[in-house]
């Protein structure tokens, strides 16, 4: 069994897209291993977001295989920089979506399935994180894919569906109604300049994030008192218990910018504030506590 970095090429749609991953030493014949999608912010690709990130080492460490593709429309005036296809919704720079542009959802269920045929994954144990844009692609796969998708991690970008067309503050509940209670834990900072925490922004932003998250606590039928934490200097969790033993965690950053606030992935290299809190390893030991139930 090949360990470390390797790339395969996922053919979905008609496009041969190639998916860095990564396998820890831990894997061995016969074992099958949880898969964690790795999501890649707007103008980025999948091998930079693995070093943000840095999931691999948590992989290496827990024994979990990490993917970490580009996303499906290649930016021309940038080498080397993509970004997800989100249906309905304009890219950055309000560039409207491409009349081609590829099926996220389809290719990432063609990846799943790629990998669970040549490698040990446990189809139960699959999850999604991302930043940014990443983020709202892991958002957009727990509306779309609940029903392959164990539980997802969106890092400054939680989204519950496309903005309704009536009242952009709101996102509309018809675009977003997965078949199954999903587990979500999701890390924002209320100074990101970026994804504005109490919404607006870019086209593709329009509603905040406590509606966001407000949508998801009523689509996991949650309770809405939640067990609140203050889990480090400037940032607090939100633990909501929800239907079916789902959990909601929010990690709510109010550090100002020049103290790791902003739009970051807490604990991520090149953090520019103290380390408080390790996205990645918190959301490991979340990932670890859920599984699609077959």
């Amino acid at each position: 069994m090949h360990f470390g970095w390797r790339t395969i090429t996922v053919n979905s749609g008609g496009q041969a897209r190639a998916v860095p991953v990564y396998v820890p030493h831990a894997a061995r014949e016969g074992k099958k291993m949880p898969l964690v999608f790795d999501l890649h912010g707007s103008g980025g690709n999948g091998r930079q977001q693995a070093a943000l990130s840095d999931l691999a080492s948590v992989a290496e460490r827990r024994g979990f295989v990490v993917a970490d593709p580009d996303g499906g429309i290649a930016l021309t005036d940038r080498p080397g920089a993509f970004v997800w296809h989100l249906p309905g919704l304009p890219l950055i720079g309000n560039v409207p979506e491409p009349a081609d542009a590829p099926d996220e959802v389809q290719f990432v269920s063609d990846t799943i399935d790629q990998l669970a045929s040549s490698s040990c994954i446990d189809a139960s144990r699959v999850y999604v994180t991302g930043m940014s844009g990443g983020a709202r692609m892991a958002s957009w796969l727990a509306c779309r894919l609940a029903d392959r998708i164990a539980a997802v991690a969106p890092v400054a970008g939680l989204r519950a569906g496309t903005p309704l067309a009536s009242d952009p503050t709101r996102p509309d509940p018809e675009s977003c109604r997965p078949n199954r209670a999903m587990p979500i834990i999701t890390f924002h900072a209320v100074h990101d300049p970026v994804n504005p925490y109490g919404g607006g922004g870019a086209g593709y932003w329009g509603y905040g994030v406590e509606a966001a998250l407000s949508r998801w606590l009523e689509i996991d039928r949650c309770n809405l008192e939640p067990k609140i934490t203050r889990v480090s200097a400037h940032v607090t969790e939100r633990r909501y218990q929800c239907a079916a033993g789902v959990e909601v965690l929010f990690y709510r950053n109010d550090a100002p910018l020049e103290l790791g606030g902003g739009h970051v992935w807490p604990r991520s290299k090149g953090h520019s504030g103290p380390p408080e809190i390790d996205a990645s390893d918190l959301m490991w030991q979340f990932f670890d506590r859920h599984r699609v139930q077959r």
